[in-house]
């Protein structure tokens, strides 16, 4: 009797200790933190995967070469959390948003298209979802 109660208190203390050092969530290291951070350059690069993606071509916005000229072309850092890029996208990655604006050549009368649209993070990775159309308007042309 007393070796059963002391192989069982025995083990019940084994497995205690063991439970005690898990967690339900390990902490991560501090580079996989970072790594999870959006950053302006990881914003651009998910927003160039989604226009280059089917949702993203469907648009019609995004053909031929046009993602590829617009990956030369630099962030902006404005006010506020939020940068620009290119003549029509804005972004804010502490808030993980964007915003697409599609404007006409300056004096054709056209319509201007806005769109809004959000970054995901999907098991460390960031990605662009296909933007939403908010709003048309008409520009008065010339």
């Amino acid at each position: 009797m007393f070796t059963r109660g002391f192989l069982l208190s025995a083990f019940l203390g084994t497995a205690l200790s063991v439970l005690v050092g898990c967690s339900s969530q390990p902490e991560q290291p501090a580079s996989a933190v970072q790594e999870e951070t959006l950053t302006p350059e990881r914003a651009k690069a998910a927003l160039l995967e989604m226009m280059r993606s089917k949702p993203g071509q469907d648009l019609g916005w995004f053909d031929g070469d046009i993602p590829d000229e617009m990956a030369k072309m630099t962030i902006e850092d404005e006010e506020n959390g939020w940068y620009a890029w290119t003549a029509g996208f804005r972004f804010n990655p502490s808030k993980a948003i964007y915003t697409l604006v599609v404007r006409p050549r300056p004096g054709a009368r056209a319509c201007v298209f806005e769109y809004k649209g959000s970054f995901v993070n999907k098991e460390g990775r960031w990605s662009a979802t296909p933007p939403e159309l908010v709003s048309t308007a008409l520009q008065t042309g010339e």
